[in-house]
């Protein structure tokens, strides 16, 4: 694992201690000292101000909602996911690979957030700024072609049907415990008619599943 870890960032990890726990999923250990997720929410914070800022320098013109916009699509949960994967971050995680939603779900851009956390606190914000950009946006993050992504998938739908003059609401058809996890079922709500229901982890990830899928099938296109 250490010599993946560091072909991966591209440096000599001081602290490997604190790698090896933003590289620990929750499901290999519950105690909250002892996995991820703390790391996520520091790392999270790290990410979105050194995007900002790389936003805000490559954009000077532009407007605070513009740099907003930007910034939320890169920090996207599914796209960092997909540079987790990209970058090989899977293959030296621990987590319970039994479970067959883990396999499929958005753990490892969670688990690229808590890396940033580990690089931040190893070695500092000018080193995990480094990092950010020469193993993740110029390889991975192609900002121009993100201009003409819509994100806010949400948003869309309800300003679509506001336009209309319909309605348009994410309700929670189901929470359940499965394996030991919250599993939420949230669905589009149309003009007071369920059109499509997600489940995912969250509500938050279950909404913007759902949203992806309705925004589909009522052909919004704009």
């Amino acid at each position: 694992m250490y010599k993946e870890l560091q072909t991966m960032l591209g440096f000599t990890p001081g602290n490997i201690a604190l790698y090896e726990l933003a590289l620990c999923h929750r499901s290999n250990n519950m105690n909250s000292t002892e996995n991820n997720e703390r790391l996520e929410f520091l790392g999270d914070a790290i990410l979105g101000a050194i995007i900002g800022e790389h936003i805000f320098n490559k954009y000077p013109t532009k407007p605070e909602g513009y740099l907003t916009d930007m910034r939320s699509k890169i920090v996207n949960r599914k796209t960092l996911n997909q540079i987790a994967l990209k970058i090989g971050l899977k293959s030296i995680m621990k987590f319970n690979e039994q479970d067959y939603f883990l396999r499929d779900s958005l753990i490892f851009g969670n688990a690229l957030e808590a890396l940033i956390g580990a690089i931040y606190i190893d070695k500092g914000y000018a080193k995990t700024r480094t990092f950010l950009r020469k193993r993740i946006l110029i390889p991975f993050v192609d900002i121009e072609l993100l201009e003409g992504i819509e994100v806010n998938l949400k948003n869309k739908l309800i300003g679509w049907a506001s336009k209309q003059g319909k309605t348009v609401e994410f309700v929670l058809l189901e929470e359940k415990l499965e394996k030991g996890r919250k599993k939420f079922q949230m669905g589009v709500m149309y003009e007071n008619e369920i059109v499509t229901s997600s489940v995912a982890g969250s509500k938050k990830e279950a909404s913007k599943m759902a949203a992806e899928e309705a925004v589909k099938i009522l052909g919004i296109t704009q």
